[in-house]
C-alpha cells in the first residue's frame, strides 16, 4: 500500500513538539511526513532540522509565523501520493491510524475527511452519536458537517479543489462544510481511533495548567475564540464534542446551508435564527 503523506506544522512549543514527534515516529506504519516551521525561537525549528527518520521527506523554515495556509498549500503542491494529511504538534496519534483510514478513503469516493477522535474518550456517548452514524460499504463513520483539521487523512485531490478564498481563515483552509453540503462524508471511523489533545486542559501533558491562564503559545482556537482560562476552553471542548456528537446530521447541514445563504431570505432567516437562540439562552 502507497505510503500517505502527512503534514505537521510547528511553532514554539518544543514541549509539546517533543512527545508528539517521539510518539509519532515510534509508529511502524509507513507515511512520509512534511515539516514546516513558523519561526519557532524555542529550539523546535533544531529539533525539526536534526530529525533522523527516512519517513521525514522535507522540512521549510519560514522568517514569521505565517499561520496555516502557505504551510497547506505548500504540502499540497509537495506532496507525492493520493492520500495527504495534517497533524498538529499537540498530538499524541494513536499507533496505525494512518493504515486503517486509508483503505476507506481509496474505497469509498463519497468520504472526505476521516480522522482520529481527539476529545477526550469520556466526551463520546454512544447512544447519543447513534442518530449521526453513516453506513457506507463495509464502514461505519460518525458523520459531521466539519472535524477538526488535525490528525485527519483526505484525498488530495478533493482536498486541493475545496481550498478557501485567501483572507477567510488563518486556520485549517479547506472547506469542509463545502464538501459536506456536496454529499460528501467526513468524520471520524467507527470504532473510534483515539487521539490525546494534550492542549486539552483535561489531559496531565496541559502546559495551561500550570498557570490555569491562555498564554501566547495555547492552540489557536483557544486564541482566536478568546478564552481567557484554561477551565473555560476546557468546558468549550467538552461542550464541542456533545455538540457534534448531539446535533442531527441533517440538522448541521441545514445550519449549514442557512448561514451559506446571502440573499435577503437567507440574511432574515440568519437574524431569526440568532434571536431565537438568544431567547433560548435567556429563558
Amino acid at each position: 500500500m502507497e505510503p500517505v503523506d502527512l503534514l505537521l506544522i510547528t511553532w514554539n512549543r518544543l514541549e509539546y513538539v517533543q512527545k508528539t514527534l517521539e510518539h509519532l515516529l515510534a509508529d511502524p506504519s509507513e507515511f512520509r511526513l512534511y515539516c514546516w516551521d513558523n519561526a519557532s525561537e524555542d529550539g523546535t525549528a533544531d529539533l525539526i532540522a536534526e530529525l533522523d527518520d527516512p519517513r521525514v521527506v522535507a522540512r521549510r523554515f519560514s522568517k514569521q509565523n505565517v499561520m496555516q495556509r502557505p504551510p497547506c498549500l505548500w504540502f499540497f503542491e509537495t506532496a507525492k501520493g493520493d492520500l495527504a494529511g495534517k497533524i498538529d504538534d499537540d498530538i499524541l496519534l494513536p499507533h496505525g491510524w494512518t493504515r486503517q483510514i486509508a483503505p476507506m478513503l481509496r474505497g469509498e469516493p463519497r468520504f472526505g475527511m476521516l480522522g482520529c477522535w481527539i476529545f477526550m474518550p469520556e466526551d463520546y456517548d454512544e447512544e447519543m452519536a447513534a442518530r449521526n452514524v453513516a453506513a457506507c460499504g463495509p464502514w461505519r463513520v460518525l458523520r459531521v458537517v466539519t472535524r477538526a483539521g488535525q490528525s485527519f487523512l483526505g484525498r488530495r485531490d478533493v482536498l486541493r479543489s475545496h481550498i478557501v478564498p485567501e483572507g477567510r481563515t488563518h486556520g485549517f483552509p479547506v472547506d469542509q462544510t463545502a464538501m459536506s453540503l456536496a454529499g460528501m462524508i467526513n468524520g471520524f471511523p467507527l470504532p473510534l481511533l483515539y487521539a490525546h489533545n494534550m492542549d486539552d486542559p483535561r489531559s496531565e501533558h496541559c502546559l495551561m495548567r500550570r498557570s490555569g491562564t491562555i498564554g501566547a503559545q495555547a492552540a489557536l482556537t483557544a486564541r482566536k475564540r478568546g478564552f481567557e482560562t484554561a477551565e473555560a476552553y476546557a468546558e468549550w471542548i467538552a461542550a464541542d464534542a456533545r455538540k457534534k456528537i448531539g446535533t442531527p446530521i441533517d440538522v448541521q447541514l441545514h445550519q449549514s446551508r442557512l448561514r451559506r445563504d446571502r440573499s435577503v431570505l437567507g440574511r432574515t432567516r440568519q437574524r431569526l435564527a440568532g434571536f431565537a437562540r438568544r431567547l433560548r439562552s435567556a429563558g
